[in-house]
């Protein structure tokens, strides 16, 4: 009798991959086979008993015998399940007991470019000062696509409202850079498209948008700046205090308070001049003189916004000249003169000169006769105002005469000069102290006019001096201008202790400062103001220096693996006009951090080996790599499966026997090598990673087929024709393949009558011609099963066949009926008689009509017995 040794055997032949929402129905071919005999071998069932929740697979019989297929039986998906699956199949036989295994064979699904890449927003909003350098980070545009590999590798690209090429984008990362110096004066918003596409093959490519809209904040970063630079105007002199003069204009490009302007007068030296600090207002501050002041102002007008944190400024230059105005009346130097003059004096004879002065500058004064000249006595010149005799004195009828005269610069006239002339007819009448021949004489009271003509014009001579307006050298220049709050942008920016060098984990977070940037500027103002900015070197996206106070910070992962050092280049600019700044090279060195797992270049792999392999004999050898360095880049390998017929070196990875192999005891080895690295501490462990090395123990010749029984004995009555079933003898050899095919035969001296023969196959034995029970009762048979390995092995096992003498009767017995009936009621004790069945031989009496009982069939539990003879 055979039993069901053997489980049933799985082998998957699959597909490497399966395309998602492929049509192909077929996965991949499943063969099972049993090694037993018989229905024991037979496959019942091969279903699928775990891994597939969903249904998306089933298994189908081929018309080959154990082979099935497995089919997909719905639309697959690689985003809703992107680990695959991990299908588990039963395959159950037909023995008794029955006989199960397992095996999980794995489903990888091949991405398709089904997925359009997606961006986290649809609208992005954003700020920038307008003062950012070029190459500052704006934003960083984050997108995803759900599917794998160059399907889900998403370039993006400025695709619209960059027509002055502003902004850039890395396409790899995503971070979004100013390109050029920002003008919030001349583009205030900008709106721009922004496109991501997938690098999935040509033709499958997706891609999607986003809006990116930027706001450029002002700053102030424009100085005010006059509608003209010089400007010359005319005033009047005279005119009051408070004049206005003139209005002076000035812009500032910018928004805001940055716009607001306030005016000033920026003379070093008072000037009479003032300005509205609102509305830009020239006015007087006193009244000014031509004569006797500065006839020329150069004023420094001085434009400032209100911005912050600091006030921009221009300076224009304002002439200012004053216009002479006839603003005075002639003066006379002398006046209430009283005089004598002889009687005597020859007609045309110079008695008096008469002197007026006018204080307006290049007056030309003229005289006129008032009274006391009707009857042309005395004649007086318009000019020089010279007044000589016009007639003979001595027919003058009066001794006094009075002769009122003024002056006039032909606008203005003098106040009336009045002359008393005495008459005299003799020396003696002319006084004691005066002769004939001296002529007239006269006493006047005196005015001071010409004194203060006189400072007048030398304090004209002071205040125009020539060379004082244009500040020749050694002569003080009374139209200095006050310096600037600020100055002029002078100096260049000057880093202050740049590091060398920095050097950060590759593990720090994002967000963390790895450094300031420290720089300075002699100037002050905007000229000395810093923005700090990184002008090259991070093609990765990694960093962000803050503009304003220099620091360094992570925006981006760092991997060591990628890149492991970066060269920035830092640029400190000023907010000066013209603009100066600095660059240097900052090296960043990334240090390494254990975050690598080791990675086998095979992470799964199948060898064979005989099974009489020797101790020392090397399976393969596994080889990881880690993209680490030094310690936590040191690779050392395990055995996980507890196992002690195989081992692996710690450092070369050679997978070795170590114990003798029995493909019998087993057959297949999955082991799980795995790789550690060298970077664990006490706060943190070591990364690994396994790879499942499947070892197969080929077969050799090494098992003696065995028979299920040992010795049997068989009965056989003796008048069985030839060629009668005997009995069959079965054997099992535990090797594999033809070492376990086996052939049967009588071994040496087996059959040596040739009563009996044997089929090599199966193992029957038949009888080969009539037994006579006369002639021999038992017959001792050798059998032999040899196995058709190299060398070949057998064993044997003995059969006795007893022979059951038959004698020649001619007569059957016969019962009374075919069918017999009895009854007995329930509850009866074992023994109870049922009833009693006779059956007669028509033989002669003796053996040959004896007759014997037996239940044959229907006793079902064994419930009823029957008494093989009847007493």
């Amino acid at each position: 009798m055979s039993v069901n040794l053997f489980a049933p055997d799985i082998y998957v032949q699959a597909l490497p991959d399966i395309l998602e929402g492929s049509n192909a129905n077929i996965f991949g071919i499943v063969r099972v086979t049993d090694k037993d005999k018989g229905v024991h071998g037979q496959i019942k069932s091969l279903d699928i008993v775990d891994g597939d929740p969903d249904g998306h697979f089933r298994i189908k019989p081929t018309e080959r015998q154990g082979e099935y297929v497995i089919e997909v039986h719905r639309l697959l998906d690689r985003e809703t399940a992107p680990a695959g699956y991990n299908l588990t199949l039963r395959a159950v036989d037909r023995g008794v007991p029955p006989k199960q295994s397992y095996l999980v064979t794995p489903v990888r699904l091949a991405d398709i470019n089904d997925n359009a890449p997606v961006f986290n927003r649809e609208i992005y909003e954003v700020s920038v000062p307008e003062t950012s350098p070029p190459n500052t980070p704006v934003i960083r545009l984050k997108v995803t696509d759900r599917d794998e590999g160059k399907n889900a590798k998403v370039f993006l690209e400025i695709v619209g409202g960059n027509e002055g090429g502003e902004f850039r984008v890395n396409p790899e990362t995503g971070m979004l850079y100013t390109a050029v110096p920002l003008d919030a004066e001349l583009k205030a918003f900008y709106t721009l498209t922004v496109s991501a596409i997938d690098q999935g093959n040509p033709g499958t490519r997706k891609q999607s948008s986003a809006k990116v809209k930027i706001n450029v904040q002002d700053t102030n970063d424009n100085d005010p700046i006059f509608e003209t630079a010089n400007l010359t105007i005319y005033v009047d002199e005279n005119e009051p205090a408070g004049t206005s003069v003139t209005k002076v204009t000035a812009r500032d490009k910018d928004l805001g308070e940055n716009a607001y302007i306030s005016y000033s007068i920026a003379n070093l030296n008072d000037v009479p001049f003032d300005i509205d600090h609102f509305s830009g207002t020239v006015r007087t501050s006193k009244l000014l003189d031509y004569e006797s002041m500065r006839r020329e102002y150069v004023l420094r007008v001085r434009a400032s916004d209100w911005g912050l944190p600091y006030r921009r400024q221009t300076e224009m230059q304002l002439v200012i000249k004053l216009r002479d105005v006839n603003d005075n009346r002639p003066q006379f130097e002398r006046i209430d003169c009283m005089g004598r003059i002889p009687r005597y004096t020859p007609i045309g004879t110079e008695i008096f000169t008469l002197s007026a002065l006018d204080f307006d500058y290049g007056s030309v004064v003229t005289y006129r006769l008032l009274s006391g000249f009707e009857d042309g006595c005395f004649n007086l010149d318009s000019v020089t105002g010279i007044i000589s005799v016009g007639c003979d004195l001595n027919d003058v009828g009066v001794e006094q005469r009075e002769l009122n005269v003024t002056a006039t610069d032909g606008t203005h006239f003098a106040d009336t000069a009045r002359i008393q002339i005495s008459l005299v007819r003799n020396r003696r009448n002319l006084g004691a102290n005066l002769k004939a021949e001296d002529g007239a004489t006269f006493e006047c009271r005196e005015t001071g006019v010409a004194q203060r003509l006189t400072e007048i014009m030398a304090a004209a001579e002071r205040n125009n001096m020539p060379g004082r307006e244009a500040g020749v050298s050694g002569t003080a220049d009374d139209f200095a201008m006050m310096p600037s709050r600020y100055g002029e942008n002078v100096h260049a920016p000057e880093f202050v202790d740049l590091p060398l060098e920095v050097k950060i984990n590759e593990s720090v977070p994002l967000g963390t400062t790895i450094t300031w940037i420290k720089a300075r500027d002699r100037d002050l103002g905007y000229n000395g103001k810093l923005v700090f900015g990184i002008s090259g070197g991070d093609d990765d996206s990694v960093f962000r220096l803050d503009p304003d106070n220099g620091e360094l910070k992570i925006i981006g992962y760092l991997d060591r693996e990628r890149q492991d050092e970066y060269l920035l280049n830092i640029t400190v600019y000023d907010l000066g006009k013209p603009q100066k700044s600095i660059s240097k090279i900052l090296p960043i060195t990334i240090l390494d951090e254990n975050d690598n797992v080791p990675k086998f270049e095979k992470s799964l792999a199948s060898f064979r080996v005989t099974e009489n392999a020797i101790n020392g004999t090397i399976i393969f050898r596994v080889r990881a790599t880690d993209a680490d360095l030094g310690q936590n880049a040191k690779i050392t390998y395990s055995l996980v499966t507890d196992t002690k017929d195989f081992r692996v070196d710690p450092d070369t990875g050679v997978l070795t026997v170590v114990a003798p192999l029995d493909r019998e005891r087993q057959e297949v080895y999955e082991l799980k090598i795995r790789a550690t690295d060298g970077g664990g501490d006490q706060n943190t462990p070591a990364l690994y990673s396994d790879a499942l090395v499947r070892v197969t123990v080929d077969d050799i010749n090494d098992n003696a087929p065995e028979f299920a029984v040992q010795d049997l004995t068989v009965r056989i009555r003796e008048d069985v024709p030839r060629g009668t079933v005997v009995t069959v003898v079965s054997a099992i050899d535990l090797d594999s393949g033809t070492s376990s095919e086996i052939l049967y035969s009588f071994g040496e001296n087996g059959d040596g009558e040739g009563a009996f023969r044997i089929d090599k196959q199966s193992g029957t034995i038949r009888t080969a011609r009539m037994l006579d029970f006369e002639e021999r009762q038992l017959h001792s048979l050798i059998v032999k099963a040899i196995d058709r390995g190299t060398p070949s092995l057998s064993s044997e096992t003995s059969v006795i066949v007893e022979v059951i003498d038959v004698n020649e009767n001619r007569f059957a017995p016969q019962f009374e009926d075919y069918v017999l009936t009895g009854a007995i009621a329930e509850n009866k004790p074992p023994g109870a008689q049922v009833m009693q069945v006779v059956a007669k031989d028509a033989d002669l009496p003796g053996p040959d009509s004896r007759v014997t009982y037996s239940i044959k069939g229907g006793d079902g539990l064994g419930i009823f017995t029957i008494d093989n003879e009847v007493r």
